[in-house]
């Protein structure tokens, strides 16, 4: 066998939604209201089991260590209802809270549903095993529904199929070839059929090629075929007919093909699991009223202009937020690759000032940014979006000085903070000869830059950071090239960075907030995540 899945799972302790809402309830229950630290705490699991098992959501036969209480949990960890925060802690997104409320919770499991992907936050977990395999890029719900919505299949596809063609899908963009390989199946005899059935086991499970290989995958996904199927008609987009197939029929078809195209504009596939996977979970668990969709969320491309806006999403992915672009400018940038006319009318639809929200396609594209060069001036951009004023590589104060600082923000008529963007691929320690350098160098020397003081300095890492206490130093140090100062510092992590100017954004944090916040940070301590850069306010 692989070490890696190969094919879709579901963690499926229950398999109908509608039960989502009481399982949650449960474990508020149990939790005392989600204030008890869920990781690691047996007896708790073994509580969860027991409450469900009272509500009679489960049998009563509990599990000597909780395991059934964490397989339900994970259920609700699966659809983004809860999410582990860094105390441990169990924690329900605006989608779980809406369900405990009882608001729109029929709207809300199926957002939860469609939006449902892989990778997501609970699947990236440590404590998930196996992992899926790195290519995994799909909406699997979302996936089986325009499957099933095509002609070319009739308009429904059996168990069968799912299983072994669906469920081996990857990634969204292989719906082509599925379907191919669906219509090829039909058309085979049965030896054939059983043939491929045998191969298909084979390619991903590793199997002996036998009829015995073949029905066993079958039995291995065939559940998790049928809780897909069961999801998929409760969004009421096609429908489970019980011993046959996932249909769509006649009446639904229109509507199923404009309410897929809505989907994908509105909710495109989150890399916010590359910031963390809480500040994923927090996103994919909004609940239908509090999410925002993207800038591109406003565009709604007929079909022969699908192939225009992915350019366009390429175009812009070096921008975090697109909202900070006036027209004029996002136009000039679409001018590169499209007709002035084009790139004046997506421009024109971009441009909207409604509400602002986070750029998918930067997130990826900045957290895996190789240039050193181009990671300073993304690294820019994003804080220019959380509010600041910012000058890349200015020159120092003094004439004939060839150590040059990156960034440099301008807190307000006074005084000014110097950042160091460190575009290490897996730690940046930051040792005592860079200590040195800072306070022996970068600060006397952008001391008075515009007539203006240091106050902060810090570190903007690609990954990971060690060497946090030689912030200290370095403000001790400071007081020696820069006499009577006060300066104080960070290190904060890519990561944290972008997660930082999410949350800002998702919860409509004025800019002036904003911009306290981020400097609240600024107390000679280093950030990984940003619930631990929001924690610094409070300290």
């Amino acid at each position: 066998m692989s070490n890696e899945r190969k094919v879709w799972f579901i963690t499926r302790p229950e398999r109908d939604p509608k039960f989502h809402e009481d399982a949650l309830r449960s474990l508020q229950t149990a939790t005392n209201n989600f204030t008890e630290k869920w990781s690691g705490e047996r007896a708790l699991h073994k509580r969860y089991e027991e409450v469900l098992a009272n509500d009679e959501l489960k049998r009563q036969n509990i599990s000597n260590d909780g395991s059934g209480g964490r397989t339900w949990a994970a259920m609700l960890r699966t659809f983004s209802y809860v999410y582990i925060d860094d105390t441990g802690a169990l924690k329900p997104t605006k989608a779980g809270l809406a369900l405990l409320a009882g608001v729109k919770v029929r709207e809300n499991v199926t957002k939860q549903i469609l939006t449902l992907q892989i990778p997501n936050a609970y699947f990236l977990d440590r404590g998930f095993r196996p992992k899926f395999e790195s290519d995994f890029q799909i909406r699997p719900a979302r996936f089986l529904i325009r499957l099933v919505n095509q002609k070319e299949l009739d308009y429904y596809v059996t168990k069968e199929e799912i299983v072994f063609f669906a469920l081996t899908a990857h990634q969204d963009k292989e719906l082509l070839s599925v379907t191919q390989n669906i219509k090829a199946f039909r058309l085979a005899d049965a030896s054939t059929k059983e043939e491929m059935k045998k191969q298909i086991a084979a390619d991903f499970e590793h199997r002996e090629r036998s009829d015995k290989a073949a029905r066993d995958f079958a039995a291995a996904h065939g559940d998790v075929a049928h809780t897909y199927m069961m999801l998929c008609d409760y969004t009421e987009l096609a429908n489970y007919v019980r011993n046959d197939a996932l249909r769509v029929p006649v009446e639904k078809q229109a509507n199923t093909t404009q309410k897929l195209l809505e989907l994908d504009i509105r909710y495109p596939f989150s890399k916010r699991y590359l910031i963390s996977a809480e500040r994923f979970a927090e996103h994919a668990g909004l609940d239908v009223d509090s999410y925002k969709a993207s800038s591109f969320g406003s565009i709604i491309p007929a079909s022969n202009a699908r192939k225009s806006l992915q350019l366009v999403h390429r175009l812009l992915a070096n921008y975090p937020l697109i909202q900070t672009l006036t027209e004029e400018e996002i136009t000039t940038i679409l001018k590169e690759k499209l007709i002035e006319r084009e790139a004046q009318k997506y421009a024109a639809l971009l441009a909207d000032p409604q509400y602002s929200a986070l750029n998918e396609d930067f997130v990826e594209d900045y957290l895996n940014e190789q240039d050193n060069l181009i990671f300073e001036d993304k690294t820019a951009r994003v804080l220019e979006a959380i509010g600041f004023e910012v000058e890349l590589r200015p020159k120092p104060v003094a004439e004939n000085v060839r150590t040059q600082i990156e960034l440099l923000i301008h807190l307000d008529e006074e005084n000014i903070c110097i950042l160091d963007a460190k575009n290490y691929r897996t730690k940046f320690t930051l040792s005592a000869g860079l200590a040195s350098h800072m306070w022996a160098e970068y600060l006397p020397n952008y001391q008075g830059y515009e007539g203006k003081n240091i106050s902060t300095y810090g570190y903007i890492t690609a990954s990971d950071w060690a060497g946090e206490r030689n912030l200290e130093k370095i403000s001790e140090k400071a007081k020696i090239t820069i006499p009577e100062s006060t300066i104080q510092g960070a290190m904060i992590s890519a990561n944290a960075l972008l997660g930082f100017l999410d949350h800002c954004l998702e919860n409509e944090i004025e800019l002036e907030e904003r911009k306290r916040l981020f400097m609240s940070c600024f107390i000679n301590k280093g950030y990984r995540t940003v619930a631990e850069m929001l924690r610094a306010d409070h300290q």
